[in-house]
């Protein structure tokens, strides 16, 4: 059997493996509602979802060499605009959903052509005083956002019928857990295909230096903006959402702190990986709520646990598995054996 015959083997199996655990993956996440697990579970569930999303798209345009420290105000954008059409405007939620992406998206636009003019630190001060700006008009105008009150009694999805599953109503966790993973998927289905496509390698060149993206003719300006409005719009879907699912928000749901722990989770998890957002958003929000039953310890522990990760796993929580396979194979190799790469 020839060298290439082997290579496509070994590819055709990795790419079955890959589909099958996928496979798996999406089984297991299906049956969570229904394995008898209590609603607490099935709530955290909801909640890793949302910062899945939050955390990927954060995790994109840092990809672009931005450091975005706006993202809290264009959640929060979804989030007020839905609820503010569903409350003011008499229109359903599978209308306002999408118009709240769209709002965030064409805002993201027009903040993002002056303020990508700019990199760095100043580019993450512009967005977070843009935030910081938003959530303050929250706060001081009562009418129509709540004001430093926010807005409660925020409605639930209408019901919707779906062929073959009947009528779903959202008067229980299950039906929002399932819309939850589905906006999950589409983020993250959305984002892979970007970066594992011809537009990743433009992000990835940008990223090392614009001068050298703009010699060979890339449209820096129109890439940068493009990734910062597609991700604004989906962050905001999912803020939108939140905010249906938790019938309750207000200024201080969308503050800076929010921001930051996305760059934490995306950071523990991974920066360079693109399931490190994922696996971030999984284990911090678990432990998150995990050391919610310590009160005033919560913050330190939680803080503990993120240091610990960051000294000890320079490549996230996606590099451990790497790490113990190297050990492992230190361990097996006897010293001074000769491997097909030389001693080792």
């Amino acid at each position: 059997m020839s060298q290439t015959d082997i290579r496509e083997q070994r590819l055709h199996l990795h790419f079955s493996t890959r589909g099958a655990g996928l496979i798996l993956l999406l089984t297991l996440l299906c049956a969570v509602p229904f394995v008898g697990l209590s609603d607490y579970y099935v709530h955290v569930g909801i909640m890793i979802f949302v910062f899945v999303i939050y955390s990927s798209t954060y995790r994109f345009v840092l990809r672009t060499g931005q450091l975005h420290f706006g993202a809290h105000g264009f959640i929060g954008v979804g989030a007020y605009t839905s609820v503010l059409l569903v409350m003011r405007g008499g229109l359903p939620f599978w209308v306002t959903l999408p118009v709240a992406g769209l709002v965030a998206a064409l805002l993201a636009v027009v903040i993002g052509y002056p303020a990508l003019r700019v990199k760095g630190a100043y580019f993450a001060i512009i967005t977070w005083g843009f935030a910081e700006g938003l959530r303050f008009l929250y706060m001081r105008v009562d009418d129509p956002f709540g004001g430093n009150s926010g807005i409660s009694d925020i409605p639930p999805p209408e019901a919707i019928p779906l062929p073959f599953l009947g009528t779903i109503e959202f008067r229980s966790l299950p039906p929002f857990y399932f819309l939850g993973l589905a906006l999950m998927l589409l983020t993250v289905l959305v984002l892979y295909r970007l970066e594992h496509s011809r537009f990743g390698l433009v992000y990835s060149a940008i990223r090392e230096g614009d001068h050298l993206a703009r010699a060979v003719g890339i449209d820096i300006m129109g890439y940068k903006v493009l990734a910062f409005a597609l991700c604004s719009g989906l962050a905001a879907m999912a803020g939108a959402f939140f905010a249906h699912y938790s019938g309750f928000i207000s200024p201080h749901s969308f503050n800076v702190l929010l921001t930051i722990s996305l760059g934490i989770y995306t950071t523990v998890g991974g920066l360079a990986a693109f399931a490190g957002p994922v696996v971030g958003s999984l284990f911090l929000v678990t432990a998150g709520e995990f050391f919610a039953q310590y009160g005033f310890y919560k913050i330190m522990l939680y803080a503990g646990l993120m240091i610990i990760t960051l000294l000890f796993l320079p490549e996230g929580i996606v590099g451990l598995p790497r790490i113990i396979m190297s050990a492992l194979n230190r361990k097996r190799t006897p010293a001074g054996a000769t491997t097909e790469y030389g001693t080792s």
